[in-house]
């Protein structure tokens, strides 16, 4: 699987159980380092590095 992000968007290219797994493990990882019940792809966007992206 691949992930490309840029300033506001990730792109994730693979099989969908490998992005469906992707994408959980994103909102699992969001909701651990904020007390929020929900985050969004935004969020976790904006909360990457510049080296990250």
């Amino acid at each position: 699987m691949k992930q490309y992000i840029a300033a506001n968007q990730m792109t994730l290219v693979g099989k969908a159980w490998e992005i469906r797994h992707r994408l959980k493990t994103i909102a699992k990882q969001n909701c651990r380092k904020s007390f929020k019940s929900s985050g969004t792809l935004g969020d976790y966007l904006g909360q990457l590095s510049p080296r990250e992206r």
